[in-house]
């Protein structure tokens, strides 16, 4: 399972999702190939959460593509979702991979913290998120990671999973590629867009010349 770390990598937003038709849109991005799904909705009862988060477990293992949940032990554990994704404010790591097992995915937003790579890396974390230098509505006051410091982190822990967030589109996926992280997460670039199976093979095209 956690050799399927890397590619395209989206994660969800409630507020870009047709909520009447959530899970048949969502189906038919990964039935364009998505690498890896998380779950990331802030806003909402665990009950909701929880809902959303077994029906995704069903789509995502037809379309063998690696479920995550974000910031929620709990969801986690009770949807049966191949791991976790925290950060810098959430649960303990040493508890979630107490809770979870070795054999869970356990994921890390590290921003443009180098010393937080490592600190993670050195406690198991099974990869890693690193911000771009570009500007995302998710999270607009955001620190820009600068693309020399980008490649400093990859190239400090080369064959680590290494994953890019923040901003990132069709027009900058390869320059967010050619700096040698293993994958991109993307939101916006994919949910934002009525064509969104579209934009996925997009993504996927570009990631094909970088394998």
């Amino acid at each position: 399972m956690k050799d399927l770390l890397k590619g395209l990598y989206l994660i969800t937003d409630e507020s870009l999702i047709d909520q009447s038709n959530y899970f048949s849109l969502i189906e038919d991005l990964l039935s364009n190939h998505i690498d890896i799904l998380q779950l990331r909705i802030k806003d909402a009862s665990e009950d909701e959460v929880l809902y959303k988060a077994k029906e995704l477990r069903k789509i995502t293992s037809k379309y063998k593509t690696l479920f995550i949940i974000n910031d929620n032990l709990n969801v986690a554990l009770q949807s049966q979702a191949d791991g976790l994704h925290i950060g810098k404010n959430d649960q303990s790591f040493n508890e979630c991979r107490k809770a979870l097992g070795e054999e869970k995915v356990i994921g890390v937003s590290c921003y443009g913290d180098s010393s937080r790579v490592k600190k993670f890396k050195n406690l198991g974390a099974d990869y890693v998120a690193i911000g771009t230098p570009y500007f995302t509505k998710t999270k607009p006051d955001r620190e820009p990671t600068p693309f020399s410091l980008m490649q400093s982190i990859i190239n400090e822990h080369p064959g680590y999973p290494i994953f890019a967030i923040g901003g990132i589109e069709i027009s900058n996926a390869r320059e967010v590629l050619s700096t040698g992280v293993t994958g991109i997460a993307v939101i916006n670039g994919i949910l934002s867009y009525q064509n969104s199976s579209d934009r996925v093979n997009k993504f996927n095209e570009i990631l094909e010349n970088f394998s």
